[in-house]
């Protein structure tokens, strides 16, 4: 049975309410997780709970619940020069960048391209699932204590 600090094999997929998958393992491998180490957001991992080996699981989360809210203050607005390939600059591309956080660490995200604007391209750097109701479902593979 699935606790805190479980190592869990599993198949997973996310979609939205209209069925499109963002993410999916099922026709692929599965991943393995730890059971509180954070890698997945804590409200979905507290689906798994309880939750034994070949268990099938679908719940429906609300944004905050997932992925978090859109916040609108999460824009940043970069010199086209400061991409190394321009032919990635194009609207609703998702792209890697480093983020520097206040206290100077600098650590790797996604952000959107939301607009371009002569030398201007404006980032949205919330998660691509921000503000989406979404359909988590699991597949339970294997359970180490």
């Amino acid at each position: 049975m699935i606790k805190f600090n479980s190592l869990v094999k599993l198949h997973y997929s996310i979609s939205n309410v209209d069925k499109i998958i963002f993410e999916s393992t099922f026709s692929s491998e599965p991943v393995t997780v730890r059971i509180g180490d954070g890698t997945l957001p804590r409200k979905l991992e507290m689906t798994l709970y309880g939750l034994v080996v070949d268990s099938n699981q679908s719940m429906t989360l609300e944004p905050k619940d997932a992925f978090g809210l859109r916040d609108k203050s999460k824009t940043q607005t970069l010199d086209i020069n400061m991409f190394p390939n321009k032919k990635m600059i194009k609207v609703d591309n998702i792209i890697e960048i480093d983020v520097k956080e206040k206290d100077g660490t600098v650590h790797p995200s996604f952000a959107m391209i939301k607009q371009v604007n002569g030398k201007d391209v404006l980032l949205d750097l919330n998660h691509p699932l921000a503000g989406h109701t979404i359909i988590f479902k699991v597949k339970i593979v294997d359970i180490n204590e």
